[in-house]
Parts: structure tokens; sequence; C-alpha cells
């Protein structure tokens, strides 16, 4: 059974996510620190490269005879003089290396408790790509074994149990299963290091997603053994939180350099491609005629800063929710990246349930696949709502200031498929760029209705699409006063029978609930719909306009999406608040903390009130 209570959830960008765990903050990088033969030493990484967890082999201290009786004396962080997290290894890697390894399950693990390993891990079963599917599933039901058993002695220490499965995807889902239900407090996906090493990136993003899907997503996962930067923006993407890597120093070795888009071999560079303040001290001829011990120290320095600087630029990226967009930029630096990232496409309808309604940025066009992400099978589903129409039009944007008058019923050519005239200014439609214009232009003949007209089937539409078919009628249904904008004429607020209803978002296009129209949609729509359900003790906070935290929700509508609006209901399904939601139904029933719905009003404190007219 878990000890901790998780991953706390910061930002987010989909399923990729900025987030919390025992002082360290997701996604990031742990170095490999062999204190066999340390090349950087842990405190100089983290004084000079901001790293906060690093990784080392329990197996190969405890095989040392003198590492192993400083370890248990001193403890691993006065050891490695690391005060950051600290992650042991069991030696699996070594028995697939090497072959078996001297040591029992029982003892490896006991012996991270006994070194004050933050976190220990199992002697699981490595997983080869040429296996037999018989022989995984041996290997599976072995390790579960063994990661139950670890429970008993691994003390307070935290417990990572390894995610196998091999190349077989529904024995990933199969293992994922396992190692949650047994509740591992973390969960590395393992046996990719062949895979990646062979460039079978496909593989391996299908390994990540196979196991994302059923493993506890308040959990930290780790891929073991991902740690060349080149791929770490499409495992972020998919949701991984921790990298290990002792590619900076093994390739270092070998003369050559790590680069965001690749490697390179010191002889073959001329220019360095990328700024690196370990190379600018150095003249690259200076840097060849090094000796081998002090050329290797400076090329891992180098390596260790390409790596920490590409986390950096993941941060960012999710931090502005243009993740996907970077993630299909750095995809085509490679070809079998690019066959990767088309692989992840595959799998928009089960990615779309953890994207947000909308983003910070605008849906930026790079390619083909980008209308095959997952915010366009939205979209597209969303869409069949509304009725074909038989008036089409193609012109630019802004779409409907540039007509003279409305068409009745007019759709727009867009690169998202026929959009609805009312639906022009909503996310991505009209946030997105792409690398082409439309030629204005009007097909068939039609009928006008006024601006008036329009602007009412404009915001009944807008909640058809974001909230379900009805919700339009059941929102703006009475005397409708439509408030808009002085400077920009775009429609802000919507009062109804003088109560402030909803109010339309600049940025995005959408509708930000008010508790008013949160009653009135609390009345159309039933069961879980729309809902965050909270224990009453909950709701009794919430009721007066505090958030809602994971550990308090009891049920959600499970199509509910991060970003969108919800009604916050009592176990008896009384309305207690309005707000949006942070994450998913799978998320908020797994995570124990953070928050789930970020309140705008309670019934108790409404911000809104009535209107005069």
């Amino acid at each position: 059974m878990s000890l901790d209570e998780g991953l706390e959830l910061k930002h987010r960008d989909g399923l990729a996510r900025i987030a919390k765990f025992h002082g360290v903050e997701t996604p990031t990088l742990m170095p490999v620190v062999n204190p066999n033969l340390v090349v950087i030493s842990p405190r100089e990484m983290r004084a000079n490269y901001g790293v906060q967890a690093i990784i080392t082999n329990s197996y190969i201290i405890w095989k040392n005879r003198n590492l192993r009786e400083k370890a248990l004396e001193e403890g691993l962080h006065r050891m490695l003089d690391f005060d950051g997290l600290i992650m042991t290894d069991s030696g699996t890697f070594q028995s697939y290396v090497y072959g078996d390894v001297e040591i029992t399950n029982s003892q490896i693990v006991s012996f991270q408790r006994d070194i004050n390993s933050d976190i220990g891990t199992i002697l699981d079963i490595f997983v080869e790509p040429d296996f037999t599917e018989d022989m995984v599933i041996n290997a599976i039901k072995e390790t579960a074994q063994r990661g139950k058993e670890a429970l008993e002695y691994r003390g307070e220490m935290l417990l990572a149990g390894p995610v196998q499965g091999g190349i077989y995807p529904h024995l990933r889902e199969e293992a994922a299963k396992i190692m949650t239900s047994i509740g591992f407090d973390y969960y590395p996906i393992g046996g990719v290091v062949p895979l990646m090493e062979d460039y079978r990136y496909r593989e391996v993003v299908e390994s990540i997603i196979h196991a994302k899907m059923y493993l506890d997503p308040s959990r930290p996962v780790h891929l073991f053994g991902g740690g060349h930067p080149m791929f770490f923006p499409l495992a972020v993407l998919l949701g991984v939180d921790f990298f290990d890597s002792a590619s900076y120093v093994k390739y270092a070795r070998d003369d050559r350099l790590l680069f965001p888009h690749g490697t390179r071999h010191l002889s073959e560079i001329k220019y360095v491609p990328y700024y690196s303040p370990v190379l600018e001290k150095y003249d690259l001829r200076e840097i060849r005629e090094m000796e081998k011990k002090e050329r290797t120290a400076i090329l891992a320095r180098h390596n260790l800063y390409v790596s920490m600087r590409e986390m950096s630029r993941i941060k960012q990226a999710i931090h502005e929710e243009s993740m996907w967009e970077y993630a299909e930029s750095r995809a085509r630096e490679h070809p079998r990246l690019l066959e990767a990232y088309r692989a992840v496409l595959k799998y928009s309808r089960y990615l779309e349930k953890f994207e947000s309604i909308s983003r910070k940025s605008a849906f930026f066009y790079t390619g083909p696949e980008s209308l095959k992400r997952p915010i366009v099978h939205r979209v597209k589903m969303r869409l069949r709502r509304f009725p074909r129409r038989s008036v089409v039009l193609s012109l630019p944007r802004p779409w409907s200031a540039n007509l003279e008058k409305i068409p009745a019923g007019a759709r727009v050519h867009t690169p998202f498929g026929l959009v609805p005239l009312e639906l022009e200014d909503i996310y991505p439609v009209q946030q997105s760029e792409f690398p082409w214009n439309e030629e204005k232009m009007m097909v068939g003949e039609y009928e006008s209705i006024t601006r008036e007209e329009f602007d009412i089937h404009k915001i009944k539409s807008v909640a058809d699409y974001q909230f379900g078919k009805g919700a339009g009628e059941a929102l703006f249904n009475g005397d409708v006063r439509i408030i808009k904008s002085k400077n920009t004429g775009k429609i802000r607020n919507i009062i109804v029978d003088r109560e402030h209803v909803a109010s339309m978002r600049a940025e995005d296009g959408f509708f930000t609930l008010r508790i008013h129209g949160a009653m009135r949609l609390h009345r159309k729509f039933k069961g879980r719909r729309l809902r965050v359900m909270v224990t009453d003790d909950s709701a009794e906070f919430n009721r007066t306009g505090k958030n809602v935290f994971a550990k308090f929700v009891l049920d959600m509508d499970p199509a509910l999406r991060p970003g969108d609006e919800v009604l916050v209901v009592d176990s008896r399904n009384n309305l207690v608040a309005v707000g949006r939601t942070l994450l998913n139904r799978f998320e908020a029933l797994h995570f124990q903390r953070g928050m789930c719905v970020k309140v705008r009003e309670g019934v108790d404190n409404p911000k809104s009130s009535l209107v005069e007219m």
C-alpha cells in the first residue's frame, strides 16, 4: 500500500504536467551517478545544473564492500554528498546486461531501505524485445509477486514498481493494472532501453500510452533509460514525469555530444549548433587534444547542461500550453521520431480526455499531423451536434464582421471542417494560425437575419457546443439582454430575467458560468451531467466559495475535461457551487493532493446579483 499522497499538480497541458513530488518539480531528469566512477559530483550537479534528483544503483553499492559499509554507516545522502531526492535501482538492468545478479529481491529492497534511499526499486524481471508472450506473462507475474513481498520490508521508503510488458501493448496494460492494484508510490516503465538504442521510438510511445491508460494518474511515471533529450518532448507529452540518464557521461566517454536534435561526434563538429556555456570556454581543437579523462569531464558537463536545458524548454511549453506544437515540431528532427508521433495521434480519442477546452496559446499548424491532434478530434465530434446547412461561406476573419448581412444558417469553411457561423469566436476555430488564407466568396442564395437575431443564435450555439445539446435554450430562455464590449463590440455578459447568467470570454469565445446560469443547467440536466459530486463535509465549505480539493470528490461526469465549467453538488445532488475543473474524472478519483475545482461562486456567496434593466 502506498505511503505517499502522490503528485501535487501545478500546471498542465493535456497529459503533460508540471507537478511537485517530494520537493522536486517535474518533469525532470535524474542523472545516473555511479559511485565507483563519479565524473560530475552530485553537489556540482545541484549547484551548477539545477539537478533536483539523482539515481544510483544499489546493487553496485552493495557489491562493493567498501561502498556498502560506507553507505550503511553514513547513509546514501551523505555518502554521495547530495541533499536532493535520491532514487536507487535494484540491479535489474545489470541482470539484463551481465546475467543473474548475486542478490535476492528481499535483500536488495532491505538494503535500499537501510541506506536511506528516498525511492527504492524492487528487483523486477527485465523483459527484452524478443521475449515471447508467455515469457512476458511469466515475468509480469514474478515481478508482481516480488512487489507484494517488498511492501512488507520497505519500511518508510517509497517503493517503485516497474511496469514491464515488452513490445506487447495488451501486456503493458495488464502489467499496469496489476502494479496499480498492488499500490506502489512510483511507477517506472521498464524494458525500453533496447528499443531506445535501436531507435524503435514508436514501440516506446505505445508502451508509455498503454501503461498510462491504467496507472494511477496521481503517481509519478518514470521512463527507465529514456535519457536522450531528443525523446523528452514526446515522452512528456504522454505524461512521463521522471527520466534517468547515464547518456551524459556514457556518450562523453565516446567523444559524443548530446544536442536537442540528436548526437554528434566531436570530430564532426566545426560549429557548435547550440549555445553551451561549457564549450564556450574552449576552442574545439583544444578539447580534441586534451587527455581522455579531462575531455570526458568537459563533454559530460556539456551533455548534462543540454539535457537539463531541454527540460526547461519543455516546462515553458507546458506553462504556455503549447506542448503539442513543441513536441510536433521536435518530432520532425528525426524520421523515427515522426513515425512515433504519428503513432501517438492514433490514440487521439484517449488523449482527448485530458485536453482542456482551450489553451493560452493559439493552435499553430506545423504540418498535416496538426489536424489529427486530440483537440481537432473533439471539434469534429462536437460539430455533429449541429444540423447540416446549405449556405457555405469562405471568407477572411473576422467572418461575421466582413458581412453586410448575416446569412441565416451559414457555415464557414475552416481547416477544422464546416463550422456554423455562430461559433466563429471559439477555440481553436478563431485562435489558430495556418500558412494559407481564405478567399472571400459566397455560395448560393440566402436569407439574412439581423445582428440581434444572430447574437441570440450565437450564444445558444456556443452553449450547446460547450455544455451539450439543449444548454443554450436552458440558459437563455426568458428576457435576454446581451451586453457588449464598448471597445471591441464583442459579447461580454448575458443577463436573463435580470440575472447574470454567463460571461463570454474574450480569449477563447467560451462561457464562464455564473451561479444563476449553473442553477439553470442544474435544472435542465439530470444525473451526473456537468457535475462534480463532493462529500457533504466539503460541500459546506464549497457553498461559501471555497475550492474543491480532489480528495473530497465522490464522483464526476465522465464527459468533463480539464478546464470545463462544472456544477459542484453534494451527495444528494444539491447544487452548492460553480467553477472550473482542473482534472477529468479518472484523475479526480485518484488524486489525494491539490485542487479539483477552482470555485467561482458558491450558492451562499453569489458574486453576481440582480441587474437593473
